[in-house]
């Protein structure tokens, strides 16, 4: 398949436009900041994704599209302003599983390559937002080479860890964010702003919340011109949001609530750090790992964590029925019914999870206590 052409459109001759007041009045600082406002991406509803997955979240509930109707009507417009959609795009990097991303996603050379031609028509461009996806097994150094690029100047930066994102989530474990990630991550001289945003149920809102402050008081990160970012109480900000519990194929019963079957309600916290003048002495502890070790809110008792949702449907069990009626019919089915049976691949995504072939929670013991959790080496710091 051949490449996309990148390259501008190059005009032989253009209109100065010299009896615009656009061009006349407004200084070019002006101009640039309405035509990124005006080709800023927006989301796209008609092309919406599948909203039963790993990857649909807010902001991402559809793709985005930049409207370009400006660049159409006038050469020296355009000629200004032709690289503002990409620079006004905020950028998803996905650090997952194939399951866990996208079909269709950014990668460090194709922005390589949009990155340089930017560079060479218009110089170095500061401005952009990167989003970065991780799962916490895939956080590390060297971040598939983001921060290689070159010509790259982001203002903001965000790492965004999903719930199915985190240690052991499968398994209902308590939060456990290692720092080795943060230590080695070296942030362009461009960042005005760096985002952590970490994301579990609502039930287990103390657990972000403890995190969320922990991180505030104890992280910091670097530039690549020698800068300290650290946070305050201010830059904690918290959000919700509801999704589907249909991940993977799975219905994930167990973290529904049983007034709002088929739905798990997220709670999201996200910490923001800025250049200081700050000095590392003013911090008595450096980026240590952050483990919840407190009391702990246990999910409702139910036969099962998940169910394959191809069963579910086969059972004609829809996803309006409360969770705790799902496992009486489902166990009902059961008996009489013809569950699908794709061994190999429930062996292989169980495994993942930390649960038997049935989908039954290995996470109690028989008095209906917790079992330890004691992290591998390459949970730790």
């Amino acid at each position: 398949m051949s490449q996309p052409n990148v390259n501008p459109t190059s005009f032989t001759s253009y209109d100065e436009q010299t009896q615009s007041s656009l061009f006349a009045v407004l200084p070019p600082e002006i101009r640039y900041e309405i035509f990124s406002q005006a080709l800023t991406s927006t989301p796209d509803f008609t092309e919406t994704f599948d909203q039963e997955g790993y990857s649909t979240r807010p902001g991402y509930e559809t793709r985005h599209r930049t409207w370009t109707e400006l660049l159409r009507t006038c050469k020296k417009v355009y000629r200004e302003a032709w690289f503002m959609p990409f620079m006004g795009s905020e950028h998803a990097f996905y650090l997952a599983w194939t399951t866990r991303s996208p079909r269709r996603q950014m990668t460090v050379q194709k922005m390589q390559q949009y990155l340089d031609l930017i560079y060479q028509r218009h110089g170095d461009i500061h401005g952009g937002r990167i989003r970065i996806f991780a799962q916490q097994c895939e956080l590390h150094a060297p971040f598939k080479g983001i921060f290689k690029m070159q010509h790259f100047h982001p203002t903001s930066v965000t790492v965004t860890l999903r719930y199915t994102d985190t240690w052991n989530w499968e398994s209902d474990r308590a939060l456990d964010i290692g720092a080795s990630w943060c230590k080695d991550m070296i942030l362009p001289a461009s960042v005005t702003s760096f985002t952590l945003d970490v994301e579990s149920l609502e039930r287990r809102s103390y657990e972000v919340d403890w995190v969320s402050q922990q991180a505030m008081e104890k992280w910091h990160f670097a530039r690549d011109d020698g800068v300290l970012l650290f946070s305050c109480p201010e830059d904690i900000a918290i959000s919700h949001w509801t999704g589907s519990s249909v991940l993977g194929q799975e219905r994930w019963i167990r973290d529904e609530e049983q007034e709002r079957p088929g739905k798990l309600s997220y709670y999201v916290g996200s910490i923001t750090w800025r250049p200081s003048k700050e000095s590392l002495n003013d911090r008595p502890v450096q980026n240590p790992g952050l483990r919840y070790q407190g009391d702990r809110v246990r999910p409702a008792q139910r036969a099962y964590n998940h169910i394959d949702w191809r069963n579910l449907e086969v059972a004609n069990i829809s996803l309006d029925i409360p969770p705790d009626e799902v496992c009486e019919l489902y166990l009902r089915w059961m008996e009489v019914g013809e569950p699908i049976d794709d061994e190999e691949e429930d062996l292989r995504e169980d495994s993942d999870r930390g649960v038997d072939n049935d989908g039954h929670s290995d996470d109690y013991s028989e008095d209906g206590e917790g079992s330890e959790y004691e992290p591998s080496g390459d949970d730790m710091d």
